[in-house]
């Protein structure tokens, strides 16, 4: 007997009724899915489920089911669910789940799209980067789980990342590791908001203009007291997912502008240079 929610074979106790599903968690998106008419995900096994496993197969299986459920979900047991096998069948192919997640997060990194042609220099280069990470936590959620933290997968996709961004810089590899964990840091910080609107609307159904409706309509004396004068600004105009976007560009600006003044310090700001100025604000309408 699989779970009703995830496909995940269940043990069933040798008194009592038959369990429907593995856990409490898969009985309550089987809930949250019944009460906003969603159709139940029954014996939830992958179209790929009847070709022959190899590591490729196991580890594009444990990509989609981190996507569904995040990182978290992920099991060797789940996984095999997904794919109609058994648990012990995917140990020819990944050796736990350490080796799992690193070969998952190699595969969504070889997603790189190398910088145009005309992106010279050491700004254009790590710009590039930190929008292909802060992309990536877009399309895999899960993937800042597996690499913000100090010990992250060291896959050759990982390194190779590291790589290409020291390479831009003209620093000692020691510096040039602080710059990276500098801009780095900024974009994993910025997406935690990104990922957390993710999980909250999977886990709720619940949008996050509809969250700030509600939460502002219970404020609506507190809006109207003329206290906090932002927080009446902020009812007539509420934030949404797309306002991340805006405020990450802002931000990595500014932290780019900081390295500037590192790596360039007798070099004119744009604050204090209105062709440079001009030129930026261009480029932002583009």
């Amino acid at each position: 007997m699989r779970c009703a929610q995830c496909g995940a074979e269940i043990t069933h106790p040798t008194r009592g009724r038959p369990r429907r599903y593995c856990g409490r968690s898969c009985q309550a998106r089987a809930y949250r899915a019944r009460k906003d008419g969603a159709v139940p995900r029954r014996s939830f096994v992958d179209s790929e489920a009847a070709a022959p496993l190899d590591r490729d197969l196991v580890v594009r299986a444990a990509i989609r089911l981190a996507d569904d459920e995040g990182l978290a979900a992920v099991s060797m047991r789940l996984v095999a669910a997904r794919l109609g096998a058994s648990t012990m069948s995917l140990y020819r192919h990944v050796s736990g789940k350490d080796d799992l997640v690193t070969a998952m997060v190699d595969t969504v990194l070889a997603d790189h799209r190398p910088p145009p042609p005309g992106a010279t220099g050491w700004r254009a280069l790590l710009d590039h980067e930190a929008r292909e990470e802060w992309a990536l936590y877009r399309r895999h959620p899960w993937s800042l789980a597996a690499l913000g933290t100090t010990r992250p997968p060291l896959g050759r996709s990982v390194l190779e990342t590291v790589d290409r961004f020291l390479a831009a810089l003209p620093l000692d590899h020691r510096t040039a590791l602080s710059v990276y964990l500098l801009v780095s840091g900024y974009v994993q910080g910025t997406a935690m908001m990104a990922v957390a609107e993710s999980e909250a609307v999977r886990d709720t159904g619940v949008s996050a203009r509809g969250w700030w409706h509600d939460r502002l309509g219970r404020l609506a004396g507190v809006v109207g007291s003329n206290r906090y004068p932002w927080l009446t600004e902020l009812a007539a105009d509420p934030p949404t997912p797309a306002d991340l976007e805006g405020w990450f560009d802002f931000g990595l600006r500014r932290v780019l502008d900081g390295i500037a003044a590192f790596l360039e310090p007798d070099e004119p700001r744009e604050a204090h240079d209105p062709g440079a100025a001009g030129s930026a604000a261009a480029d932002r309408r583009r």
